[in-house]
């Protein structure tokens, strides 16, 4: 388990990710803080809107991690 975790949050170098990282944290607080708000606090489950937000959150960490493979992690924005 330690090393599928691993390969998850590492590059092809073996380097940490900061992105992928960021991204697995971002869908797992969701995930949490989603249960959270069902269980303790008795909010009613609308699956339409979380399923929305929880795929928002994966794209975006998606689109963001392709962005950086394809033009390079030390890319920098020019003004």
């Amino acid at each position: 388990m330690r090393r599928f975790l691993h390969e998850i949050v590492s590059d092809a170098a073996g380097r940490s990710d900061g992105m992928a990282l960021l991204s697995v944290l971002g869908v797992l607080s969701y995930i949490c803080l989603g249960v959270f708000a069902v269980v303790v606090r008795g909010q009613l489950f609308a699956p339409e809107a979380y399923g929305m937000g929880l795929g928002s959150a994966i794209a975006a960490g998606a689109f963001g991690m392709g962005l950086k493979a394809r033009f390079g992690g030390n890319a920098r924005c020019q003004p």
